[in-house]
């Protein structure tokens, strides 16, 4: 049942300055956030209203007004960007971008848990957020699910940390940068179960890095936000990783097939040569693997494919004797999953 909204509260319509408010997106403890339109800009943003009693303290009211400065002044992709804040009827305000694609909380309540690959990424972009939070002395406080948000831009996600609301100087904050690092151990077990909040439970099965990562961040062990968002990209590369990777792979597969290539139109009667020699299929290929070893520039598990390949083929021949395409067709197929099969 939806909470009713306080007496004097803003409601959909309502003008505050030049922000008019669209909808509530949530309400906190500190106050309500809005879907609201800068009709100076154009532009729709999160407008978060405080609560008149908080805004009625004066000691509130100085250390709103610095940690928004102190947010605003972020220089990261990863949190959420402040625009202005200020006080308009006596009502103190903080406008920032909207983010259109709801919280993680949410995300992990409809879809369950993350594949690790996407977990250590959102988590890592998390930690960057906070690493930069961190470098002009701002603690969160209050790490969570709810407060990362999300934008899905195509296959990839970008999360953004949220609501500073309770944050506090590294020097002033009751549990400090421990804690936050502490909670972001906590937020990638969040993802790893889709259970909000973490209770420490079994992830599955995870790479040995990223169970690695895991432990040091829930134990207190990780030195600063920079080196875990740094480990969590080692531990399973992002998006952006593995198409690198799947492009090296791709260029040494072409370089070892021209390689290959090169060696059966030049001096092939010296690879394999002693393949005619060989008992039976297995001998043969063990003979065949050392030739496109030494010759043909391929590693010893491409080898070994190919020549097994070819000699399940095409019996014990020498190498020169085989079909270039086969050779090639072979060797491509154990380079390249789902290359065409051996004729």
């Amino acid at each position: 049942m939806p909470t009713p909204p306080c007496p004097g509260t803003p409601a959909p319509g309502d003008q505050l300055g030049p922000y008019r408010i669209v909808r509530r997106l949530g309400r906190g403890g500190m106050g309500a956030v809005y879907d609201a339109l800068d009709t100076v800009l154009g532009r729709h943003v999160a407008l978060k209203v405080i609560v008149p009693e908080l805004a009625d303290d004066p000691d509130f009211r100085a250390r709103f007004v610095r940690e928004a400065r102190a947010q605003a002044s972020l220089d990261s992709p990863h949190v959420v960007p402040v625009f202005a804040h200020g006080e308009i009827d006596g009502r103190l305000y903080l406008v920032s971008r909207l983010v259109p694609d709801g919280d993680l909380g949410a995300a992990l309540r409809a879809h369950g848990p993350l594949p690790p690959g996407e977990a250590a990424d959102l988590v890592a972009q998390v930690a960057d957020g906070l690493a930069e939070a961190h470098r002009v002395g701002l603690v969160h406080r209050d790490i969570k699910p709810a407060n990362v948000l999300l934008r899905r831009r195509g296959t990839h996600t970008v999360a953004y940390l949220a609501d500073f609301g309770i944050a506090g100087r590294a020097g002033e904050a009751d549990h400090g940068v421990a804690g936050d690092l502490e909670a972001l151990g906590r937020l990638l077990g969040a993802c790893l179960t889709g259970r909000a909040p973490y209770d420490g439970g079994s992830v599955g099965p995870l790479p040995r890095r990223l169970a690695r990562v895991l432990r040091a961040a829930l134990a207190g062990d990780c030195p600063s936000a920079a080196a875990l968002r740094d480990e969590l990209r080692r531990s399973v590369p992002g998006p952006a990783g593995r198409r690198k990777a799947r492009r090296a792979r791709a260029a040494r597969a072409t370089a070892v097939v021209a390689a290959l290539a090169a060696a059966l139109a030049g001096s092939v009667t010296a690879l394999g040569r002693d393949a005619t020699r060989a008992p039976d299929p297995d001998a043969a290929a063990r003979i065949l693997a050392r030739a496109l070893e030494r010759d043909a520039d391929l590693d010893p598990a491409a080898a070994g494919c190919t020549a097994r390949a070819l000699a399940t083929a095409h019996g014990p021949r020498r190498l020169d004797e085989l079909p270039r395409d086969a050779v090639l067709a072979a060797a491509a197929r154990c380079l390249w999953p789902g290359a065409p099969p051996a004729r």
